[in-house]
Order: structure tokens, then C-alpha cells, then sequence
């Protein structure tokens, strides 16, 4: 169990900016559809595709205003979580989905020890375990608590682990496993507003990983200080092809030539609010060498947003993580997201190039990794920075959950 969780905290380290009003420039925008590949040649050698949909209101995911009062009236709770991807704690079997209800274990155990954690744990979820299985159209059972014992994803990957780690505690209620196809279609006609439905852009491509019998679906609520953040995820693994990582295409892994925006996003001045994000974990010390399109450096003015292209979170070292940006563009294709990996001494200077085979929308020498993130215009910053949240949340409880998801060490 150890060493399944040691990934785990990368779902709740993928940074999604969210973006809010700043003077007359941005919509107040609460839903947010990202795709994310993870490229793990460290751990599992496979690649990890989600697509979802994130949103602040409870009307584009929808959960009973009832169910949400009894999570946030409750203090302890801090995340809810179903997936039908089996094998969610110990002792629950690759047939069976779960819904997890997790807690603060400190918060539980107070001046007792681990059986009030494991009877306060039931206890507080047994309250609104029959809300999620009519929201869900499920008939789950009580099947046993779990307590975190490690933390290892989240030292690795620098996360806050939101489920897993320690200091978490999972009640968790299992019934019969069921399709990822049928699960979404069912799901997606009850709890996702119409107007995204119909927006297609990323909804569509996640509709297109179901039809795969090793996708998996995940729903999850996520408390976050006043509010609540409503995630609706589907994911696919592929396993023992991370080989080789010296060239990269997103879109070849989810099996498109082109991925759009979606439609509920147009007319309005939201460019933030569709993320394609890459993460590798190499073997060895590796850096982005070229991309196809150009570098944002700054994300704090209308000009750098306003245009597609890569913001690097990570360019170099033991892990890589690459957030694309679409600006104003409403459809990007295949060829716009190449890029190319290249091993590094972990002392040499950075600098990004343009390649003859990968054409770049400038070709000048971009700067170094010390510089990336810096912001540029400090006297701007008051005018254009956004208003952003910056959750730190995953991509949906995707990874920990896969079936079979195993690292090589």
C-alpha cells in the first residue's frame, strides 16, 4: 500500500489558475476544463492521460444544496471522492468503486486514539453517505477506515495531500464495479449543467477516453477554506511506453489531431480557463530543449496571456511540469504542442532554442531557468495581476486509484 501511494500526491499538486475579475479585463469565471499527461519513466513506465472539468458552483456540477450544507457544516471532512477505479484502500478489491469520505486525522483523534478515529470516522460518514449514493445512483455499503500512514507523495512531489498522506483518514463505502462508459453518461446527464454538456471543447474529449475499458471516472468535492471545489475527471493509463521521452506530442495520446476550447467559453475574455498541462518524471536530470510554440514568463500581464504558449512551473531537474496556455485561440493543433526533452548535467544554464523540425513563433533565445517566473514589470502588476485562486488540487483522484498502478521501486 506504501508503495501505491508514493505517486498519489501528484494528483493534488497540479496547479490550476482559476481566474477572477482584475479591473475591466477578465470575467469572473468559475469553470475550468484542463487536460493533463503525466509521462512516469521513474515509477510505473506508463503515461497517464486525464481530462476534467473543475468548477467553484455547485450549478455546472451539481450536488443537492442539502448534501453540501451536511460537508461544510462539518469541519473535520475534508474531501469526498468517488471512483469505480477498485482497489481504493487496502482490502477493497479491483471489482468493486468506492466513495471515500475523508478526514483530518488529527481532528478525529482528539485525546483518544485510533479506534475513536475509526469510530468518529464511520460515524460522521455514515451522515451523508445515503445524500452521495442518490446523487451518484449508487447503493454503496460501509466498508472499513483507513488511515494514511505515509507521506511519501507528497515530500516527493512537494504536495499538501489533500486525501492521501499521513494525517489523512479515508471512510470508505465500496459496491459492484461498473463501466467508466456507462458511469459517464449517466453521471455527466445528471451532474454536469447542460450548457457544458453542449460546450463540448475538452467535455468531448473525455467522453472519447471512456469508450476505453482501462479509463477510469472520478468525481470529487474538495473543501476549500470557504468554498468547494467541484471536480468531474476521467483518466486513462498506458502502461510501458514511457521509454522514451525524447520527443513528446500531447495530443497523440489522447488520439487527436486538434483540441478545442470549450463553447461556453466564447465571446468572453477568460484565457486561463482551459489548461493543457505535461508532467515528466525522468530517470535522470532532464530539460525541455525546444517547444513548438512560444514561452510565457510572466502571467501577470493581459499582452503575455493573451497569446498561446508554455508556462514552465518545472523546465529542468527531477521532474518537469508545463502548463499551455491558450490565450485568445479557440482551437490549438497537434503540432503546436511538440516538444523535445534532453538530459542535463543539473549545473549548465537553461536556455530554450527553436530546433529545425519543431517551428517556433519566435526564434529567439529564450532566457534562462534562474529568470522563468520572475515577473518583469513589477509597476504592472498591480493593473494586471489576477485575482486568481491557486488551489492546489490534482487532476482528480486518478493515479492512486488505477488499477494495477504500481512503482518499480
Amino acid at each position: 500500500m506504501q508503495r501505491k501511494l508514493l505517486l498519489f500526491g501528484a494528483i493534488f499538486g497540479i496547479i490550476l489558475i482559476i481566474p477572477f475579475a482584475s479591473g475591466q479585463m477578465f470575467e469572473k469565471a468559475t469553470f475550468q476544463e484542463s487536460a493533463l499527461v503525466i509521462y512516469d519513466q521513474q515509477y510505473s513506465n506508463s503515461v497517464v492521460m486525464s481530462v476534467g472539468i473543475e468548477t467553484t458552483d455547485n450549478q455546472e456540477i451539481k450536488f443537492t444544496d442539502e448534501l453540501i450544507q451536511k460537508i461544510n457544516d462539518n469541519d473535520k471532512i475534508r474531501a469526498v471522492v468517488f471512483t469505480n477505479a477498485g482497489e481504493c484502500v487496502i482490502g477493497v478489491t479491483s471489482e468493486e468503486q468506492c466513495i471515500m469520505i475523508n478526514f483530518d486525522y488529527q481532528q478525529l483523534k482528539g485525546d483518544g486514539g485510533i479506534r475513536m478515529v475509526q469510530d468518529s470516522a464511520r460515524e460522521m460518514g455514515n451522515e451523508i453517505i445515503d445524500d452521495l449514493n442518490r446523487t451518484l445512483g449508487v447503493e454503496s455499503e460501509f466498508h472499513s477506515t483507513f488511515i494514511h500512514t505515509v507521506d511519501d507523495a507528497n515530500l516527493l512531489l512537494e504536495t499538501s495531500g489533500v486525501i492521501s498522506g499521513r494525517g489523512a483518514v479515508s471512510a470508505t463505502y465500496t459496491m459492484p464495479k461498473q463501466s467508466t462508459d456507462f458511469l459517464f453518461t449517466g453521471l455527466s446527464g445528471t451532474m454536469l449543467s447542460k450548457e457544458i454538456r453542449d460546450g463540448e471543447g475538452f467535455y468531448n474529449i473525455s467522453k472519447k477516453l471512456t469508450k476505453d475499458d482501462e479509463s477510469i471516472i472520478s468525481i470529487s468535492i474538495i473543501k476549500t477554506g470557504d468554498s468547494n471545489l467541484f471536480m468531474f475527471k476521467v483518466t486513462k493509463e498506458i502502461k510501458n511506453i514511457a521509454n522514451d521521452i525524447s520527443k513528446i506530442n500531447i495530443l497523440e495520446d489522447f488520439g487527436v489531431d486538434e483540441i478545442s476550447r470549450s463553447n461556453v467559453f466564447d465571446g468572453r475574455n477568460v484565457p486561463l480557463n482551459s489548461v493543457i498541462q505535461l508532467v515528466i518524471i525522468p530517470n535522470e536530470l532532464s530539460k525541455i530543449d525546444a517547444i513548438a510554440t512560444h514561452a510565457i514568463t510572466d502571467l501577470t500581464t493581459l499582452e503575455n496571456i493573451s497569446k498561446k504558449g508554455w508556462f514552465f512551473s518545472s523546465p529542468a531537474g527531477k521532474s518537469i511540469d508545463a502548463k499551455f496556455l491558450f490565450g485568445q485561440n479557440k482551437v490549438i493543433q497537434e503540432d503546436e504542442l511538440r516538444m523535445e526533452i534532453g538530459p542535463w548535467d543539473g549545473k549548465s544554464e537553461l536556455s530554450f532554442y527553436s530546433v529545425e523540425d519543431i517551428p517556433q513563433e519566435e526564434t529567439k533565445e529564450y532566457q534562462s531557468i534562474e529568470d522563468f517566473g520572475k515577473n518583469d514589470s513589477i509597476e504592472d502588476e498591480s493593473q494586471y495581476a489576477l485575482l486568481g485562486i491557486i488551489i492546489v488540487i490534482g487532476i482528480g483522484a486518478v493515479i492512486f486509484y488505477l488499477k494495477g498502478y504500481k512503482p518499480k521501486h
